[in-house]
C-alpha cells in the first residue's frame, strides 16, 4: 500500500512542478511581448501548449480528451462570437481547419 502512496506523492509533485513551469512559460510569453522578442513569444506559447498536454496526462486524462475539449471550446467561441476574432479575421475557422481538417 505504501508504494501507491509514494506514486501519488510523486504524481502530485510532478503536477506542481508542471504548474510552476506553466507560470514561467506565461512569464516568458509576456516578457517577449513587452520586449518584442519573437523567440520568447513563440517559446512561451509552445511551452504552454506542451505543458498543458503533460499536465493533462499527469491528471489521468488522455491527450485526445484535451484535443476534443479544445475543439469544442473553439467551436463554442466561433458560434458565440465572444472574441470577435472570427468576425474580423476568421481566426477560429482557420485554427479549426488546421487542427481538424476532417471537420470542414
Amino acid at each position: 500500500m505504501e508504494h501507491v502512496e509514494v506514486d501519488v506523492v510523486k504524481g502530485l509533485r510532478a503536477i506542481e512542478e508542471l504548474k510552476v513551469e506553466m507560470l514561467e512559460a506565461n512569464w516568458r510569453f509576456q516578457h517577449g511581448i513587452l520586449n518584442g522578442s519573437e523567440a520568447d513569444i513563440l517559446e512561451g506559447l509552445a511551452e504552454l501548449v506542451g505543458l498543458s498536454y503533460l499536465v493533462t496526462r499527469r491528471l489521468g486524462y488522455d491527450f485526445s480528451r484535451l484535443d476534443r475539449t479544445l475543439l469544442q471550446k473553439l467551436e463554442n467561441w466561433k458560434d458565440s462570437e465572444k472574441t470577435n476574432l472570427e468576425e474580423h479575421w476568421g481566426d477560429l475557422s482557420l485554427l479549426l481547419s488546421y487542427l481538424a481538417p476532417e471537420l470542414e
